[in-house]
């Protein structure tokens, strides 16, 4: 169920932000659905924490510092709960692209393993750059698997080839060969990108909760330092 907008909330931890990343469909869908779930929890838990602070603000009886104090029990908890829930989807999202780019990869480099495959590449990297690269593009028009398995499997530099040439190349490759895994890891690593650019997993998680504070974490932590301090000297034990 979604969670409706709350302009007091930063847009970087909407859930429906997420799940309107390009490529996103039913069947790629469930290889975010960790991400959309912590956002989920994270968006309500934080408007519900604002509403909180709407009464909070509201009562005259309290100063900035009170009010500051009445909220922050509450906040750090939930943001410590909040974070290690992060932590734990930003690892396993890491772990799945990182799975799946092996799996699109592992086939064509143990095809590229073996003597024939290294002449393959030895006659490749004789080549000029144009010649190099047209005849990659008669294998893939030819659907000459050998060949191209001896050439994108391996280093580029074995090839006579750049980086970004192979890269292109393979890119192309394993659209045409497992188009499913493409998809599923181009939606992930969207979704990664576009946490680490709206600062999701970092920044805005982090001032998402200041604001609910009203202060800093240090301020917070001064005045519920102080209140400590003026609760413990009014423990007075009786004088023997």
């Amino acid at each position: 169920m979604s969670v409706p907008v709350n302009s007091r909330v930063t847009p970087a931890l909407d859930p429906e932000v997420y799940l309107a990343v390009e490529g996103v469909n039913d069947s790629t869908r469930g290889y975010i659905d960790d991400v959309v779930s912590f956002c989920n929890d994270a968006y309500a838990t934080l408007g519900k924490l604002h509403a909180a602070k709407e009464l909070v603000d509201s009562n005259p009886a309290w100063t900035d510092a009170q009010k500051v104090l009445m909220m922050t029990g509450e906040t750090t908890k939930q943001k410590a709960r909040l974070a290690n829930k992060l932590d734990r989807v930003s690892r396993d999202l890491d772990s799945r692209i990182a799975l799946t780019a092996s799996d699109l990869l592992k086939p064509v480099q143990q095809a590229a393993a073996g003597p024939l495959a290294a002449e393959v590449r030895n006659h490749f990297k004789s080549l000029k750059g144009g010649e190099r690269s047209q005849l990659i593009r008669e294998a893939m028009e030819a659907d000459d698997e050998a060949t191209l398995q001896a050439v994108l499997g391996a280093q580029p530099f074995l090839s006579g080839m750049t980086t970004v040439d192979r890269d292109h190349f393979i890119g192309i490759y394993h659209r045409k060969h497992q188009p499913h895994l493409v998809e599923r890891l181009e939606v992930m690593v969207r979704v990664k990108d576009l946490m680490d650019r709206s600062g999701a997993n970092g920044a805005a998680f982090h001032k998402a909760f200041n604001v609910v504070l009203g202060a800093s974490p240090n301020d917070a932590s001064a005045i519920e330092k102080a209140n400590r301090a003026a609760v413990d000297a009014l423990k007075i034990e009786p004088t023997v």
